[in-house]
């Protein structure tokens, strides 16, 4: 493992630690991967085709995405470089009863992940590509168009650069990797202000990222979050703004 997979390890271990203390981990799937993947499933896959798929997410964190598939009769697979979270993971498949539903949990990063080539019929990721340094980030992209087979999804969930916090630091960008700020405002690991590094994506950088696939469509989601949240992060208000990438290989 390198230093900086090393260092992330720590820094999501720690945040891990602190959610679980506080009752705050997420357990309930993304409605943007939702919502992307069920597209795809329905126009593609009849009900008793799901059991044959294999889905992974990469940064699955404590796997409500992974449970959500695995409901539905899709092989899962998990990959997180902080182990609490893989067996947060484990625990709720478990208690699911979707043991056999589940493929592989692996403690890895997303930039050097240890399945097969085109392997994966589907593979998602939520906020975690956001914080890889950019050569990490780029393997990370090609990682995937490895790892699926052709005619796989890909749905990523990325910060975008009119989010609230890009405005308000797009002055400090790192210089080697526009779009690139480096966090720390002082407040809880819950919070993307004091997370460290963190990417801010374009449409148009995303859309260069999977060249030569047959569909890739990154749409804009944009929402502002209640005043008191935004308050606790140290905003009057506060814009979350992120694409949503659909993308068939």
């Amino acid at each position: 493992m390198s230093t900086h997979d090393e260092l992330m390890r720590e820094v999501w271990e720690e945040s891990f630690a602190e959610q679980i203390a506080a009752g705050a981990y997420n357990t309930a799937p993304v409605e943007a991967l939702v919502r992307s993947v069920s597209y795809y499933l329905r126009d593609r896959c009849a009900a008793e085709e799901l059991s044959g798929l294999h889905f992974a997410e990469l940064g699955s964190g404590a796997g409500p995405n992974l449970v959500w598939l695995a409901e539905k009769g899709i092989r899962v697979s998990g990959v997180d470089i902080a182990p609490t979270a893989l067996e947060l993971s484990r625990e709720t498949l478990a208690r699911r009863g979707l043991e056999e539903r589940i493929g592989d949990l692996v403690e890895a990063s997303v930039s050097d992940v240890p399945l097969e080539d085109e392997s994966l019929d589907g593979i998602l990721e939520s906020c975690v590509f956001q914080h890889l340094p950019r050569e990490d980030r780029l393997r990370a992209f090609e990682e995937v168009d490895r790892l699926l087979k052709p005619g796989g999804l890909f749905v990523g969930h990325m910060l975008e650069q009119r989010h609230t916090v890009f405005e308000a630091h797009a002055g400090e960008q790192r210089d080697d990797d526009p779009g690139t700020l480096i966090l720390d405002e002082g407040q809880s690991r819950f919070y993307l202000t004091n997370i460290g590094l963190s990417h801010f994506f374009t449409a148009k950088e995303v859309e260069g990222l999977f060249e030569g696939w047959s569909t890739v469509d990154p749409c804009l989601s944009q929402y502002y979050i209640p005043r008191s949240e935004a308050e606790k992060r140290g905003y009057p208000e506060y814009r979350q703004s992120m694409l949503i990438v659909y993308a068939i290989k």
